[in-house]
């Protein structure tokens, strides 16, 4: 039985056409992406409105209550970001299916799992171990294969996955039950790493976390946001914050945010001293 260190190496075989792919496995990639596509573009697409195991680390105590309390007042978000969605979908089935053809065991994809009242989708336990798989900017896999998540997580990934590794203390599947893993891919150059954590520290905490993260939801809005920053080291404007420039409901906490359009993507100002020299999306 293969071990979950070999993974990326083995995988690459794969690439190669030296593994084990075979018309099984393709027809499973097929069905699943098949799957995904039905279940993301057959209805409009709605906010949740629940608590989930995904959500409750985000490091914004205001997105995580307006995303159970008021998720209609949510940014619609654009087809490009729903396409890209989806992309991240294909990725995933398609090195999930690479993993199994490489000879790994990978068991659990997309179960639904309950802790304290908590639900969510964990997206594989391969070779025992909780796995979460990433597709991703080159500047945000540059900290996945450096293992420098924990030290610089806007998105709260961390939480993320040591909840689900939590949610599956009692499931005979995972063999490890202190670890977990990001299986991540480099959207731009196709490279692939596997960002292995161990949670003991963060697991005994958990049971508390989320009772938190429940009386968060059931009381009144946090008054608390995330702050916004310089445009650069040599700007007098502010910007919003990685993770607030992401999040569907900045408009609610930054009314009067200001988006600029850049060569490499949207900036949203907060405070401008000097009028930026491309066009402005109103």
């Amino acid at each position: 039985m293969k071990k979950i260190d070999t993974l990326i190496e083995d995988i690459e075989q794969v690439i190669y056409g030296k593994g084990g792919w075979n018309k099984v496995i393709s027809e499973t990639l097929g069905k699943n992406i098949a799957d995904s596509a039905a279940k993301r573009f057959s209805e409009p697409q709605k906010p949740r409105g629940y608590l989930s195991l995904s959500s409750i680390g985000t490091p914004c105590k205001r997105k995580l209550w307006y995303k159970v309390n008021k998720p209609e007042v949510s940014k619609p978000l654009g087809a490009d970001l729903l396409l890209r969605f989806f992309y991240g979908d294909i990725i995933e089935e398609l090195i999930l299916c690479m993993a199994q053809a490489a000879g790994h065991s990978v068991e659990g994809m997309q179960d639904r799992l309950e802790v304290h009242g908590i639900k969510g989708h964990r997206d594989a336990v391969i070779d025992g171990v909780t796995v979460d798989v990433k597709s991703c900017s080159p500047y945000a896999f540059k900290k996945f294969e450096k293992g420098e998540v924990r030290d610089d997580d806007p998105f709260g990934y961390i939480s993320q996955l040591s909840s689900y590794v939590y949610a599956g203390k009692d499931d005979d599947l995972v063999k490890d039950k202190t670890k977990g893993a990001f299986l991540v891919i480099d959207k731009v150059s196709g490279g692939l790493c596997l960002d292995t954590y161990d949670f003991s520290n963060e697991l005994p905490s958990k049971a508390q976390e989320m009772d938190d993260a429940k009386k968060l939801v059931a009381g009144a809005i946090p008054t608390e946001r995330i702050q916004p920053v310089p445009q650069s080291k040599s700007s007098s404007n502010t910007k919003l914050a990685k993770a607030c420039g992401f999040c569907e409901y900045r408009e609610q906490c930054w009314p009067n945010v200001r988006t600029f359009q850049y060569s490499y993507g949207q900036e949203y100002l907060v405070h401008v001293e000097k009028e930026p020299k491309v066009p402005e999306v109103t």
